[in-house]
């Protein structure tokens, strides 16, 4: 953005800033003004800089320019009924917090509170009847807003969230602009009979594990996923519709594993692996996802995104895959249906006995964008039955085998898809089908400036 776009856009967010109690009805509007002017007040007339400071307040209150003078007036004189009519009038705990930290804010914009609005600050409190565990709140946040830190306000609304103090968190950012309160969860362990809900948005620095008879359910939330975090759901049940699993800098486990489960669908979640991680680990497991989405999804070795083995039943309808990669196979994805050295090579495998079955693949309506690999830039399907249709390839690459798609030992139904700008190593090609019944280039779908070739039977 120019200069002049910037200043618009901050000139616009300071001009639409309203404050948090700014819907509520005039009459309350007006005597939280005079509430905040007492403390305005309190070492006497107000000076010019007080006054802008009374006047933006009341302008963020939605209340006429005109009403500063009226308040300062009943400020001044601070009778016992106006003291009643702001105690009854904040009655209810959020606008007592908010209350005093609006206080507090303006008390301590200038890095000092004199000895009279500290008597004040104290005698609100008092006033108010707020708890011991209140009162550490209210001072702890306020103290975060006068360092800026919000890695402090997330310690000081975790601690309340713990004593039951009634903390609702929109309104918070309004005093530490940027704040977004994260529950830290180092680990868990759910077991048979268990169900854990999260209420908030979590950041997850253990693993959580999830066994069977046992239910997690983070349906709409946000997980951020630190060192050494991840979900293992194990014979357990997950609820994850609309939840954004996001991958910190730090993360360097996959972040959800999915064992030994029965029909499991997912709808609307979107994985962020940050070029760090992968998303999903399938084994023993029949999912189902729509209308989910994976960005930047990374690993090493196989299936940039998800790796799906030991299991017969894997849908995917309307996803998209942006910027997946890994330098082994998949860049997108890694579908096995075939024991392999990795497969038991691997801890995540360790548990898993007998022979895997067959993967019936559905994919519909989706799209792969700029997925790359060493070897098959999106899709690596391994003995496997699939169906693919209407779906979109653009902008995938590997060095070796298909730019998009590459098959072993697997029969296929493609219909209607579209393979466009895909680019293969010298006598490779954009579709590889290694042994591979069913699929020709006609039946695929359209190709459009794909190089070397569209498609290579093996």
């Amino acid at each position: 953005m120019s200069i002049l776009q910037n200043l618009r856009q901050v000139k616009k967010e300071l001009l639409n800033e309203k404050h948090p109690l700014a819907h509520e009805k005039i009459q309350f509007r007006k005597t939280y003004a005079i509430g905040f002017a007492m403390l305005v007040c309190v070492n006497g007339y107000p000076s010019e800089m007080a006054k802008e400071s009374l006047k933006k307040q009341i302008t963020l209150l939605d209340l006429p320019p005109e009403f500063k003078k009226l308040a300062i007036s009943v400020a001044m004189e601070a009778e016992s009924q106006t003291i009643h009519n702001v105690l009854q009038t904040l009655h209810e705990a959020q606008h007592k917090y908010i209350f005093m930290l609006d206080l507090y804010g303006y008390a301590q914009k200038d890095h000092k509170i004199t000895e009279k609005e500290q008597e004040l600050l104290v005698l609100f409190e008092e006033l108010f009847q707020l708890s011991y565990e209140e009162v550490q709140f209210i001072r702890g946040f306020r103290l975060a807003m006068l360092k800026k830190d919000t890695e402090l306000a997330t310690k000081v609304v975790q601690t309340a969230f713990e004593q039951n103090v009634g903390v609702t968190l929109q309104e918070l950012s309004y005093f530490l602009p940027g704040f977004e309160y994260q529950e830290r969860l180092t680990q868990m362990t759910l077991l048979a009979g268990q169900k854990k809900k999260l209420g908030h948005a979590t950041y997850l620095t253990g693993e959580v594990i999830v066994g069977k008879g046992a239910e997690l359910d983070l349906n709409g939330m946000n997980i951020t996923f630190g060192n050494e975090a991840t979900i293992i759901v194990d014979g357990g049940v997950i609820k994850a519709d609309g939840v954004r699993f996001i991958a910190s800098l730090d993360a360097n486990k996959t972040m959800l594993s999915l064992r030994n489960m029965g029909i499991t669908k997912i709808n609307d979640a979107h994985f962020f692996g940050a070029n760090n991680v992968r998303a999903i680990e399938m084994n023993n497991a029949k999912v189902e996802l729509d209308s989910c989405s994976f960005e930047k999804c990374f690993t090493e070795e196989r299936g940039g995104a998800i790796y799906f083995t030991n299991s017969e039943h894997f849908v995917l309808r309307n996803c998209i895959f942006e910027h997946n990669s890994t330098l082994g196979k998949g860049g997108s994805m890694y579908i096995a249906g075939t024991e392999a050295k990795h497969m038991t090579s691997k801890s995540f495998f360790s548990r898993i006995t007998g022979k895997v079955q067959k993967v019936k693949l559905v994919v519909e309506g989706c799209q792969f964008k700029e997925s790359r690999a060493d070897r098959s830039g999106a899709l690596h399907m391994y003995d496997a039955e699939i169906s693919i249709r209407d779906t979109v390839f653009d902008s995938c690459s590997s060095r070796a085998g298909g730019a998009a798609i590459d098959t072993l030992n697997c029969t296929m139904n493609a219909s209607h898809n579209t393979f466009t700008k895909c680019r293969a190593a010298l006598n490779e090609a954009v579709v590889v089908l290694g042994n591979t019944k069913g699929a020709t280039e006609d039946s695929l779908g359209r190709f459009e400036l794909c190089e070397p070739k569209n498609v290579v039977m093996k």
